[in-house]
């Protein structure tokens, strides 16, 4: 398998276009655009004298702290160098000889899959349905007589559909991955969005279910690589044992324990969010032949007029310093379909204005 292609890349275009990192406007990356919290900037000043001594391999503090907002032991969580660390690691750290993924969706719980030789197979949600994820399908899937499945890999809310699972619909399918001796991962890297549907605190009833999340996405710090999972002691134990050491930095650690306990800046991002992508997708609308998915996350999925591909639209935009995510290469989507992260009113404003003009070129 080809390695998955990933939203943020603004160094290549920045070297393509020959300007500075900053003029590169980042629609691909769905990271939160009030950007990185003052209370991180200031952990990072303290925590440079720290630099000296190799990081907590613990990451003791920061599992407290963490163990404390998701109501769980801290010997449930274990912190990594990502969340995508962390689900390169499941595969082999769990003997997944073969899995069921919920797509549409991001494209490394196939890479981590097929690095470890584990087989898998897609259950697509439909374009005709708005991509709502296809949970009667899944419980069948998984739990039919013959089902060999071992695991079921599924993303909530969905990265890049944005449609979201209410916690019912997951605590029925971890019913059924248990009575299978299967392993339910939900990965939660846009929870924050809509925390009400997470389903963390069911991780204590279901020892098979499995939580990933991601701090990078929320706190705006992507450069820092780090998320967590929360599971079951003893699963949690198998993955460390087979983590590299040291994998999370000592800054890692120190600003995620500041911007954890940073609450306002939690609040006035879901404050804002919720705003600014009902009038960015209104917007949307409002631009001929497009049709936009409902998203309960930073992000839009929009589905191009079918003369148009995602290529030529992208490359049209990185020509104005405008990067988009083309996801017309994501297996169970159509060669017109790309993802857009919510920014700022202004940027969001200078897309629908760019996109609006190529789409009318297009005419």
């Amino acid at each position: 398998m080809t390695q998955p292609i990933h939203g943020g890349n603004v160094y290549k275009v920045a070297r393509e276009q020959r300007v500075p990192v900053d003029r590169i406007v980042d629609f691909s990356a769905s990271i939160n655009p009030l950007g990185f919290p003052a209370a991180g900037l200031r952990a990072i000043r303290t925590a440079l004298k720290q630099i000296v001594h190799y990081p907590d391999p613990d990451c003791w503090q920061l599992r407290q702290e963490l163990a404390q907002q998701c109501d769980v032991d801290s010997d449930m969580i274990l912190v990594g160098n990502g969340s995508t660390e962390l689900i390169h690691l499941l595969p082999r750290a769990l003997g997944i000889k073969s899995a069921l993924i919920a797509g549409p969706t991001f494209e490394e719980y196939a890479s981590a899959l097929t690095d470890a030789g584990s087989s898998f197979q897609y259950l697509h949600a439909r374009r005709e349905e708005r991509f709502l994820p296809p949970v009667k399908d899944l419980l069948r899937r998984f739990s039919a007589p013959r089902s060999k499945f071992d695991a079921l890999f599924l993303c909530n809310p969905n990265n890049p559909t944005g449609q979201v699972l209410e916690r019912q619909a997951l605590r029925e399918l971890a019913e059924a991955t248990e009575r299978q001796q299967g392993w339910l991962i939900v990965d939660e890297a846009f929870i924050d969005y809509c925390p009400a549907q997470s389903v963390v605190s069911l991780v204590s009833e279901y020892p098979r279910l499995i939580v990933l999340r991601s701090l990078t996405k929320f706190y705006a710090m992507p450069g820092l690589r780090i998320g967590y999972l929360v599971g079951a002691s003893q699963v949690v134990a198998r993955l460390k044992d087979r983590q590299p050491p040291w994998s999370v930095n000592t800054l890692a650690q120190e600003v995620s324990l500041a911007v954890l306990q940073d609450q306002a800046y939690a609040t006035k991002s879901r404050t804002f969010m919720k705003g600014e992508r009902s009038r960015f997708m209104q917007g949307l609308r409002s631009l001929s032949g497009l049709r936009v998915y409902p998203s309960a996350a930073n992000f839009v999925l929009i589905e191009l007029p079918a003369t148009t591909s995602a290529g030529e639209v992208t490359d049209r935009l990185a020509a104005e310093r405008l990067l988009v995510r083309d996801c017309s290469t994501l297996p169970g989507l159509t060669s017109q379909m790309i993802r857009l992260a919510i920014k700022t009113a202004k940027e969001n404003r200078q897309l629908l204005a760019a996109l609006g003009a190529s789409l009318k070129n297009k005419r």
